[in-house]
């Protein structure tokens, strides 16, 4: 693809020496009318801009970091959805513009690096805006949310593009796994501190209600990443060390008490059957954690299991003959709405955020985006399987084979998941997804200049 697949060696040039000048006389007059707290903000986006110009990995390695250890920031307060932002959203700002203008400093670098996804993903984010203003020109939403969420959804494809723009090396691939599994073991444990209060288990710094089904879906995708690789001929040291890594993750995924990350992790570890070569040992753990469940029988698990089918009841939904539990009613009968709202605006739907919240990504699509934006989406998840699947057909080497496997599984597990949460948009599921979705997409292209 004609890619310099080399990041250039440079010394910091004079325009970094001119950049820090004008931002340390800007910044001095803009602090001084805020608080302590606002002036340290502006500060650390000053130094991670320069130290990002200098050097994009320490960038992306502060990111990784903060996706899912930094704490939310509610902006205001608008009827459907709250506008709220966390430290992240800021430090991928941040790095972005950073990259954007190392890229007009060294002209060498690719602005947008040529990937299998980069068709698709335009064409869904102009779906996205034209949906989203005439949104708004029909008063369907707050502009201010609409612009925000808009951004939103944005910011995981430029996240996408910087990081196949930026990976050049196995070893960048192995340090930026490293940082991931080191942040979800911390995570993990502190999830596992929370088991014996008897709540649901949830990530840091979210909130007092916490947010289970979100911790759910980022523990089932880098349990996957972790079991793909695993099951790979890679070295026992890191064999060892991931399996220490899912033995960490398994326990506050169950107590997380997700639903639908329970069933997105049964697709997954089908998947894996399916693509890995290990098949015996991988139906033999099944049946293993199968029959340690009923023998353990925890209770909390059961109890939601069990909730989820109740008896019967007038005002509840149903399906077939079974009896739903009230929060499955709401969010059934949350769909009906939906699917009436997107008859009002059948092929453009009434824009990112012009509806109220709905726990299901699909039906939320379809009556934000209208047929033909949900069709885009769906256009997007079918090439990310398609594309990935070809990736791992053309990967020899066992590290990047096992992540690929471990994407992909872990994707399918998502749709799943996506059923009754809206996956595809809550920022501490999809900034890993995406930047994992950018090394795979630059595979081949990183096989290719190896060998």
């Amino acid at each position: 693809m004609g890619i310099n697949l080399r990041e250039p060696r440079y010394s910091v040039p004079i325009i970094s020496i001119l950049a820090i000048v004008i931002l340390s006389v800007l910044l001095g007059q803009v602090i001084s009318g805020y608080s302590y707290k606002i002036s340290l903000i502006l500060v650390l986006g000053a130094a991670i801009f320069l130290l990002t110009l200098i050097n994009t990995d320490a960038g992306l390695f502060i990111l990784i970091l903060s996706m899912l250890l930094s704490p939310e920031i509610l902006l205001g307060r608008i009827p459907g959805r709250d506008i709220v932002v966390r430290i992240d959203d800021f430090l991928l700002a941040i790095i972005t513009f950073a990259w954007l203008a190392k890229t007009a400093i060294y002209k060498k670098l690719a602005l947008f690096i040529k990937t299998p996804l980069n068709k698709i993903i335009s064409l869904y984010i102009f779906l996205c805006l034209i949906s989203t203003l005439r949104g708004m020109a029909l008063g369907y939403m707050v502009p201010a949310k609409g612009l925000f969420y808009l951004a939103r959804y944005i910011e995981y494809f430029l996240l996408y593009i910087l990081v196949a723009n930026q990976i050049h090396s196995r070893k960048q691939i192995r340090f930026f796994l490293a940082v991931f599994f080191i942040v979800c073991a911390l995570v993990s444990i502190y999830g596992m501190l929370q088991i014996p209060s008897g709540e649901r288990v949830s990530a840091p710094f979210e909130g007092k209600e916490g947010e289970p089904n979100t911790f759910g879906g980022y523990l089932l995708f880098i349990l996957c990443l972790a079991i793909g690789i695993y099951l790979q001929d890679v070295s026992p040291r890191l064999k060892r060390a991931l399996l220490v890594l899912s033995a960490l993750i398994i326990f506050p995924f169950f107590y997380t008490l997700s639903r639908a990350s329970y069933m997105g992790i049964v697709f997954s570890f089908l998947a894996l059957i399916v693509l890995s070569k290990k098949k015996f040992l991988l139906v033999s753990v099944m049946t293993a954690l199968i029959i340690a469940g009923i023998m353990v029988k925890p209770e909390a698990v059961l109890s939601r299991v069990e909730y989820t089918f109740q008896k019967r009841q007038a005002d509840l939904a149903k399906i077939g003959n079974i009896y739903l539990d009230p929060s499955s009613t709401a969010r059934v009968v949350s769909w009906a709405t939906s699917l009436q709202t997107w008859k009002k605006n059948p092929l453009l739907g009434r824009g990112v955020a012009g509806t109220s919240f709905i726990d299901g990504q699909y039906i939320l699509f379809l009556s934000e985006l209208g047929i033909l934006g949900f069709l885009a989406f769906l256009w997007l998840l079918w090439a990310i399987l398609k594309h990935s699947l070809s990736v791992l057909r053309k990967m020899d080497d066992e590290l990047y084979k096992g992540l690929t496997i471990g994407f992909i599984t872990a994707f399918i597990g998502l749709i799943i998941h996506a059923i009754t949460a809206n996956t595809f948009i809550i920022v501490r599921i999809m900034e890993p997804f995406w930047f994992i979705a950018g090394i795979i997409m630059i595979l081949p292209t990183l096989q290719k200049a190896e060998d």
